[in-house]
């Protein structure tokens, strides 16, 4: 069972057996009624815990992204390391998360990715940045204090502006990956990576041009080309 729902009590017994049925059945095709019969309770047991079933998948989402956050104050308090160093280690040390939390990550991807879930989507990605816009906000300003960064102007627009830069990567990888998958019109894998390879090296030098760091200083390509071949 993955990191994220691995809670012995009732209400992570809850969201594991939601997860499984908006992966199987799709997120709007499965109804309360359908969780509580997977698990042979009561609708008042689920209304112990949710409000619906738009709070249980965004409870969901909540947990991966707080330990997500976790993982990021961690290394963000760490001694003796430069804003950059530990952006860089931020950026390995939750691609290691991704590889970790892999089947859940494909099975909530799974359960909502259509155009119907389009404000179920926003609604979470938003809840996303606002769990750790505050940290990276934090960040850019010891950055620019030990000379590292530039001047962001506003530290707080800057850390939104990096986070819809690793969302919009996030997006822009399933994407590549989808084509790969394809089986009509399917890419090679040598032209998967190939392609994968240009498009993350992209988001390295805008993300340098941002901080205002030399080129080189940042790496995305190494942590995520890690997380694509052993996914292959």
């Amino acid at each position: 069972m993955s990191e994220t729902l691995r809670k012995d009590n009732r209400k992570h017994e809850f969201m594991a057996a939601a997860l499984e049925l908006f992966y199987r059945k799709g997120y709007e095709n499965t109804t309360i009624k359908d969780i509580i019969d997977e698990l042979g309770v009561s609708k008042g047991a689920f209304y112990h815990y949710f409000e619906s079933k738009e709070d249980i998948i965004i409870t969901i989402a909540t947990e991966f992204t707080r330990r997500a956050a976790s993982i990021v104050k961690e290394i963000f308090e760490r001694p003796g390391l430069t804003a950059l160093e530990k952006m860089n280690l931020a950026f390995e040390s939750l691609n290691e998360y991704k590889i970790r939390e892999s089947e859940w990550r494909t099975k909530f991807k799974g359960a909502i990715q259509n155009d119907e879930n389009l404000k179920l989507q926003n609604m979470i990605i938003n809840s996303m940045k606002n769990e750790i816009r505050g940290l990276y906000a934090e960040l850019v300003e010891t950055g620019v204090k030990e000379g590292v960064f530039g001047d962001p102007v506003d530290s707080m627009d800057m850390a939104e502006f990096l986070l819809d830069v690793g969302f919009n990567l996030t997006g822009a990888l399933h994407d590549l990956q989808n084509s790969y998958y394809d089986r009509e019109n399917g890419i090679s894998y040598e032209e998967f990576l190939e392609r994968l390879d240009r498009k993350v090296y992209f988001y390295e030098v805008v993300l340098e041009r941002m901080l205002q760091v030399r080129e080189g200083k940042i790496d995305l390509r190494g942590p995520v080309m890690k997380r694509v071949r052993l996914m292959e």
